[in-house]
């Protein structure tokens, strides 16, 4: 083959790889397929059957509640409320005498196993401190 014949076949080579590019050009559009965002509200049960097939999460019967996830008997139910209701008020009390109208210096507060204890720092920040009992957490926060 002669040279001119080479330059010919590259040359239109070039010229078919190029029409090929350009026929392939267009604007991407973006289409979300979650219905929640915009995607086709047909897709929603084929997503949610799709994600309980992949849920590998099973409620056992150590959940706290003891009967399982969502399951609280009455009487567990009302121990729950009551329980929260009490450190509600303990926490109200700790919060009047860290920030109310007559507020301490420094205190200490007990609930069962659980103990809090404040004081008022040099540098207009009160660090507290809670043990459960089994773990120590420490909490600085302005003084306001």
């Amino acid at each position: 083959m002669s040279g001119r014949h080479h330059g010919r076949v590259a040359l239109s080579l070039a010229l078919l790889l190029c029409d090929l590019g350009a026929a392939g050009a267009g604007t991407l559009t973006y289409t979300p397929t979650n219905p929640t965002f915009g995607g086709s509200p047909l897709n929603g049960t084929f997503l949610l059957n799709q994600a309980q097939s992949q849920n590998q999460f099973t409620p056992s019967a150590q959940s706290p509640g003891g009967l399982g996830a969502g399951t609280l008997s009455p009487g567990q139910l009302f121990a729950q409320q009551l329980q929260s209701q009490l450190l509600g008020s303990f926490a109200n009390q700790i919060t009047q005498a860290i920030f109310g109208p007559n507020a301490q210096t420094s205190g200490s507060f007990s609930y069962g196993s659980t103990t809090v204890n404040f004081v008022r720092l040099a540098n207009n920040t009160i660090q507290i401190t809670i043990n459960d009992g089994t773990t120590t957490t420490t909490v600085v926060v302005p003084a306001q």
